[in-house]
């Protein structure tokens, strides 16, 4: 299948027909890698590995321990206000 190139911004574009997207799983937003080799470019489906994990299994072991510490910067430089 044969598509035309196009300048995006500084970069380099191309629309993949959708008969393409089709056969790849390639959707909105995918991720993917290209590679490129002498006239060639290789483009593969970045398969996502991680799984999402909702915050309350995150936090699930977390104890309530964490102490935060103050850290002295040094004097105020410039405009900003520092309380």
């Amino acid at each position: 299948m044969e598509t035309t190139t196009a300048y995006w911004g500084n970069s380099l574009g191309f629309r993949i027909p959708r008969a393409l997207q089709e056969i790849s799983n390639i959707t909105d937003r995918t991720r993917i890698r290209i590679d490129a080799e002498p006239n060639r470019l290789v483009i593969t489906k970045i398969e996502e590995s991680r799984k999402h994990i909702p915050l309350a299994e995150r936090f699930k072991d977390y104890k309530g321990d964490y102490n935060g510490e103050v850290v002295d910067w040094g004097d105020d430089v410039g405009g900003e206000v520092c309380d």
